[in-house]
């Protein structure tokens, strides 16, 4: 084990965490873990001064615009929505773990990105089980040559009630309860990187909560692509002020290996983005962003 690396030792399986990019064998290891268990963690990859600019971003463009799902609020296609966040796609400190894990020249930029605020979830895979007509049209559960992986970033420390869970080995398996339970307690600068495939949460809905997204479900008459009911949207901020929950923000985006299993993710994400609405909330990917990319030797899909 390399010293830019430590294991999390939970009942003979451990969660992988690595204190910043190394040489070759930190490679490897990242590689190992990922292959291994879906998931790993870095430490201290952004400065706080770049959380807090991310924070302001994400509080300002949502404080007035995107889209209320999961009782909170979320922006689907941010990477051409919200033209501030350019610099988080294309950061030298995440962009070195990606090419640590892929390789250099062997990235490309899926262009997914959501970001979230006091979004509520529950277990799911992001490999599209949940999405008609899925997101890959091959083997992508047993191939691989399947490497399509998310950066997930906690705009604040996390708790063992809020933070991102996921079950170890279940990028593997198609069965949703398979896999060994493991909490990641980031910290702000952290980054969580994830096999798309793995199964995961975020921030779990208590009995309150889960009333309220049944009642949401029922009156949309089960149709879990449409926006949440402004009645709904006003309970659960009652609700939180009342509880005196903190807001919980979030950023998720997607590279992968430039291969089939990648572009079919990256197009049934757009595809999606329209089904809920974003795709016409953009004018193209930034400039800015295409020029960042491609100095640092990443490709965009579409080319």
């Amino acid at each position: 084990m390399s010293e830019n690396s430590k294991t999390v030792e939970k009942e003979g399986r451990n969660i992988r965490e690595f204190n910043r990019v190394g040489g070759p064998e930190t490679a490897q290891e990242m590689r190992q873990a990922l292959d291994d268990d879906g998931i790993f963690v870095v430490r201290n990859v952004l400065s706080r001064d770049e959380v807090g600019e991310l924070r302001n971003t994400l509080r300002q463009h949502l404080g007035q615009r995107g889209l209320h799902f999961a009782l909170g609020k979320t922006q689907p296609n941010a990477a051409e929505a919200v033209p501030e966040l350019a610099f988080i796609f294309a950061h030298p400190g995440i962009l070195a773990v990606v090419k640590q894990v892929l390789g250099e020249g062997e990235v490309v930029f899926t262009g997914h990105c959501d970001i979230h605020m006091n979004m509520l979830s529950g277990w799911h895979k992001d490999s599209g089980e949940a999405v008609p007509g899925g997101y890959f049209t091959g083997p992508y559960m047993t191939s691989p040559d399947c490497r399509v992986f998310k950066i997930a970033i906690y705009l604040q420390d996390t708790t063992p009630r809020d933070s991102f869970t996921a079950l170890l080995g279940s990028h593997r398996v198609a069965d949703f309860s398979a896999g060994i339970e493991r909490t990641v307690q980031s910290r702000i600068g952290d980054i969580v990187m994830f096999d798309v495939r793995i199964t995961h949460t975020g921030q779990l809905p208590d009995p309150i909560e889960k009333g309220l997204k049944g009642l949401n479900l029922a009156i949309n008459r089960g149709k879990r692509d449409r926006e949440d009911l402004a009645a709904i949207t006003r309970l659960k901020a009652l609700y939180w002020k009342l509880a005196k929950r903190r807001d919980r923000l979030s950023v998720f985006f997607t590279y992968g290996a430039p291969n089939d299993f990648t572009y079919d993710f990256a197009r049934a994400n757009m595809s999606r983005q329209v089904r809920q609405g974003a795709a016409g909330d953009s004018a193209g990917m930034p400039p800015q962003l295409k020029e960042a990319l491609k100095s640092e030797g990443v490709e965009i899909y579409p080319a």
